[in-house]
């Protein structure tokens, strides 16, 4: 697909995948969701998203089955530049990101840390924000329900520690059949079978 920034005169929806309304909003809704069960007031001010809890965010909603053509596979990165973690990692996701911000709908910042590492972040730009404005209720209400304890329809909880334990959780405040860990962290083992193969110009090179 041929990505061309739009100048937002003429904004066309489906010029963006049902996944890439989906990711976009789930950022929208990232940068405004804290606990309490309430929004930010970011009418003035656009909210970053880390890189880390986004592509977390990304796995769990694939494991509920929210995106049609994401997949994950286990992938080794580093934590501000000290630590190294195997994560499930969506490639796909990943080239989303880029395919939006090639739109001109995100943004990106990378940032230094004290401990000489570094932080990537996302927001979404004023093109995106109109977007956001026309994406189907569907896909909204997809990501919305996510978000909330599918027993008490309470707001989920999410807790990420990236310390020498680190582990990212899921709760309900209200109740504790929502209370889980997510498997982001973890490898998943996958059976395959494998088998020789050898290319016939070999074959025929050592005939000569």
């Amino acid at each position: 697909m041929t990505l061309e920034p739009s100048t937002g005169d003429n904004l066309d929806i489906s010029r963006l995948t049902r996944d890439q309304q989906t990711l976009l909003y789930t950022m929208n809704y990232l940068t405004k969701w804290v606990k309490g069960d309430h929004y930010l007031e970011t009418s003035n001010e656009k909210v970053w998203v880390k890189e880390l809890p986004l592509w977390a965010v990304m796995y769990y909603q694939i494991v509920k089955g929210t995106y049609e053509s994401y997949d994950y596979a286990p992938t080794s990165i580093q934590f501000f530049g000290r630590s190294s973690f195997t994560v499930n990692l969506s490639y796909e996701g990943i080239d989303d990101i880029e395919d939006l911000r090639e739109l001109d709908i995100l943004e990106k910042i990378r940032l230094s840390t004290s401990q000489h590492g570094f932080v990537t972040a996302y927001r979404i730009t004023d093109l995106g924000f109109k977007y956001l404005n026309i994406i189907p209720q569907d896909v909204q209400d997809e990501v919305h329900k996510l978000f909330y304890c599918e027993h008490c329809k309470t707001h989920l909880d999410f807790f990420m520690n990236m310390g020498d334990e680190p582990e990212i959780k899921i709760d309900c405040p209200e109740c504790d059949v929502s209370d889980f860990e997510l498997d982001f962290l973890e490898s998943e083992d996958v059976s395959y079978i494998s088998k020789p193969y050898f290319l016939r110009i070999a074959d025929k090179l050592v005939k000569k």
